[in-house]
């Protein structure tokens, strides 16, 4: 099961999505990037490594 996570992307784009974007993640992949707030969960596939279990 995945979840939902607002990371920190490319801070200097004046674009929301870019610099905050919201990403479908597995548990082993969410500690490659620096989160500010963790969503509900999806069947969505992570958006990483692909994974869809």
């Amino acid at each position: 099961m995945r979840k939902f996570y607002t990371t920190e992307g490319n801070t200097a784009s004046k674009k929301r999505k870019e610099a905050y974007p919201i990403l479908a993640l597995c548990e082993k992949c969410v500690t490659q990037y620096i989160v500010i707030n963790e969503g509900e969960r999806t069947y969505d596939e992570c958006a990483k490594c692909g994974a869809d279990d």
